[in-house]
């Protein structure tokens, strides 16, 4: 096994055992979906992992739902959750990478993505998602962001690193209507959403330290769990609720 995939190896048995795998709760996702001015048939969701945003979609709407993620793993979780509701009538799942989307363009009225869009960069994924819209259909995702002007030192090398295109609200907004999207609502997520992810974490990496002591992957996350609990007041996800510009 070579050093990335050692790395990989370790990254995902970290997460093996955790249900959520980034930020968020069903209060924020219900939130979300609630502002959407439209009751969707038809949802892709870009980025699904375990499924818990898509159990939600499912409870709160009648669509038939698309979820993508490029981790079988968690697509099995997904399904599974989905069987146990019996409501896998509703759910097509798809092996897929987000920027490779294997979907006929005007195919879904509302496609969904939390805190998944960064991977691509969120400009690209304004930009390849639109087609797959519908006539002034509507985009909801979620996107890590600055929430002060004067961020401390830590912070900014930490997300110099990790994810260097984080940007402001008023910056982020302005891309989406460049991108010829309506911003139609959008909101701070909640700490309750924040703690879902980052204190489950903690305890894993808290667990698994003894087991793996010399693992570059545990040990960054450790800094990532550091870093996100002492200046979380300086950042954190944003939900935006978008509407395609059908006159552009």
């Amino acid at each position: 096994m070579n050093e990335h995939d050692a790395y990989m190896a370790d990254f995902m048995k970290v997460f093996e055992t955790l249900e959520y795998w980034g930020p968020g709760s069903e209060f924020d996702t219900q939130k979300a979906l609630s502002l959407v001015p439209l009751t969707p048939s038809s949802i892709l969701e870009i980025g699904c992992g375990k499924g818990l945003s898509t159990k939600v979609l499912a409870q709160y709407s009648e669509a038939s739902i698309t979820a993508v993620d490029n981790e079988q793993s968690a697509l099995d979780r997904l399904t599974q959750r989905f069987d146990q509701l019996s409501i896998s009538n509703r759910l097509n799942t798809v092996n897929a990478s987000m920027t490779e989307l294997p979907f006929d363009d005007g195919s879904f009225d509302l496609i969904w993505s939390e805190g998944s869009a960064y991977i691509m960069g969120v400009e690209n994924a304004l930009d390849q998602w639109q087609q797959f819209l519908s006539e002034q259909g509507y985009l909801v995702l979620s996107d890590m962001l600055w929430h002060t002007d004067a961020p401390s030192k830590p912070a900014i090398d930490f997300w110099q690193q990790e994810y260097p295109d984080m940007q402001s609200v008023p910056t982020r907004i302005g891309q989406m209507e460049k991108a010829d999207y309506r911003v139609i609502e959008h909101f701070q997520m909640s700490e309750q959403a924040w703690s879902n992810y980052y204190a489950p974490l903690r305890a894993r990496v808290s667990e698994l330290k003894p087991q793996m002591p010399s693992s570059s992957a545990l040990n960054d996350i450790q800094h990532e769990v550091d870093i996100c609990s002492n200046f979380s007041q300086e950042f954190g996800y944003h939900f935006f609720i978008l509407q395609k510009d059908a006159s552009q």
